[in-house]
């Protein structure tokens, strides 16, 4: 079968005996082209089924107006909330987002950033997977001045503009939050302590320990992929062992809720003999019973940030000897799973 050939502007220039460059500029909304024959080629191009060859205008203006995004996974609740923070703002500005998902994995990490580049994108945001050994990847944006801004998780190594939470401080929170309601042996589930974030949760943990003069122990903290399946399986470990913890803070909600499911397939009532803390403030996490205490750590904020920074370095509004590392806030957001017994058995008979 014949393929269809796409609709140009000579096209359309043929067709309404103009010359193509005064399509391509009504096309544009260029003011030296009259409305009524902006109108004319506007309508005859919807018409016609013309769609804009964008590779070769960027080619021709240097820009693309597209941005690339690379994110671990689009499914998880905080990527998903700063994916949406990204194309507000991109939006705002112009600027349209191509996403790629890593699925974790190093080599389609580096496969998406060369994708992106040979699209000649304007600039690119990205989460690193849980186990990026460094940026060497992305060395050819580098080497070709276009603009970089990672958040969330960072490489090792890597210099460059960066966007994230104080994740040291949520550790602290969380495990003092645990502290302060009756707990003394906590253990903390955590991702690869190869990523930056997951090494600043469990340098929080480790402080609020030593803060409150409690003991650290090796073995009290538990590495998985804080998937349901994997922390599930850290879970049943963890719950039937000899001796049960009558704390557990997890690095993110999905491993909370794992042990909170856990426990109540093996009749451990939470909060009445341990209490658990996680970390996202997923939709979940307000869901689950008992409701799960969490660390909001601004998902569509800290996107919406990342996207504001990478335009104004597009635009030359930032000055960039020194790279920009921007750190939010975080909070603790108490719910039913840390109560006390004494407020937890007032809320049930309430």
């Amino acid at each position: 079968m014949k393929q269809r050939s796409r609709t140009t502007i000579y096209d359309i220039a043929h067709a309404l005996n103009l010359s193509p460059s005064t399509v391509s500029r009504a096309l544009q909304h260029h003011p030296l082209i009259n409305a009524q024959t902006r109108e004319r080629v506007q309508q005859l191009a919807e018409e016609m089924g013309y769609v804009p060859n964008w590779i070769a205008s960027s080619l021709r203006k240097r820009r693309s107006n597209i941005i690339g995004l690379i994110v671990p996974r689009t499914s998880v609740y905080f990527q998903s909330t700063a994916i949406s923070g990204v194309q507000h703002i991109a939006h705002k500005h112009g600027y349209s987002v191509v996403i790629g998902q890593s699925e974790e994995d190093i080599e389609m990490e580096k496969e998406l950033a060369k994708t992106f580049f040979s699209l000649r994108v304007d600039g690119l945001l990205s989460v690193a997977s849980m186990h990026t050994p460094n940026a060497d990847y992305l060395s050819p944006y580098q080497k070709n001045n276009i603009p970089v801004v990672l958040y969330d998780r960072i490489p090792p190594g890597f210099e460059g503009h960066s966007i994230t939470g104080d994740d040291f401080q949520g550790g602290f929170l969380a495990t003092e939050h645990l502290i302060e309601n009756g707990c003394k042996n906590i253990v903390h589930i955590t991702g690869a302590l190869t990523c930056n974030l997951y090494q600043q949760r469990l340098e929080g943990y480790k402080a609020a320990l030593q803060k409150h003069q409690l003991p650290f122990y090796e073995h009290h903290v538990q590495v998985c992929h804080l998937t349901l399946e994997s922390a599930t399986a850290v879970a049943e470990q963890v719950l039937t062992s000899r001796t049960l913890p009558d704390g557990i803070f997890t690095a993110n909600d999905t491993a909370a809720i794992a042990v909170i499911q856990t426990a109540q397939k093996l009749h451990i009532p939470i909060p009445g003999q341990i209490k658990v803390v996680g970390y996202s403030n997923d939709l979940s996490s307000r869901i689950i019973s008992p409701s799960l205490t969490t660390i909001e750590q601004s998902g569509y904020k800290m996107g919406e940030k990342a996207a504001e920074t990478l335009i104004r370095l597009l635009n030359n509004e930032m000055e960039t000897e020194t790279p920009i590392k921007y750190i939010f806030d975080v909070e603790l957001i108490p719910r039913c799973s840390s109560m006390s017994d004494v407020k937890y058995n007032e809320m049930i008979v309430g």
